[in-house]
């Protein structure tokens, strides 16, 4: 039941997408993901990864081991964004990851329906952690 349930997610997410780009062929136009309601480009991801690094530095203590594999996970998603091979990370630190983006994405929440949503998101990737890992 979860499987099914997360491969659904996968496909509503466009995550499947993601990974059938071929290595080395990444630009800044090039389309991530698909959702239905957008496209989301590696410019896009980019800038998004920039943010949330500064963002963490700026408001957490960088010294905090989750945080810190927050940072260096966000770091290894630049390098690949620009076409340089990095590590995964493990099961662990993903849940440990998605925590840390769900504690900022509820920072920045306007209201409890989008905290709802946040949360509801949070607990889709680690569903998909499980089942991709």
């Amino acid at each position: 039941m979860m499987q099914k349930n997360a491969q659904e997610i996968i496909k509503e997410l466009g995550v499947k997408d993601f990974f059938e780009i071929p290595f080395g062929r990444l630009q800044g136009s090039t389309v991530l993901v698909t959702n239905g309601k957008g496209n989301i480009t590696v410019s896009q991801l980019l800038k998004s990864a920039e943010y949330f690094i500064r963002f963490i530095k700026d408001n957490f203590d960088v010294n905090e081991y989750r945080y810190s594999i927050s940072i260096i996970y966000l770091k290894s998603v630049q390098l690949v964004l620009n076409n340089v091979r990095a590590d995964k990370p493990n099961k662990k630190d993903a849940h440990i990851i998605i925590d840390v983006m769900h504690e900022i994405a509820d920072i920045h929440a306007k209201n409890d329906s989008e905290k709802k949503l946040n949360k509801e998101i949070a607990e889709a990737l680690s569903c998909l952690v499980e089942i991709l890992q």
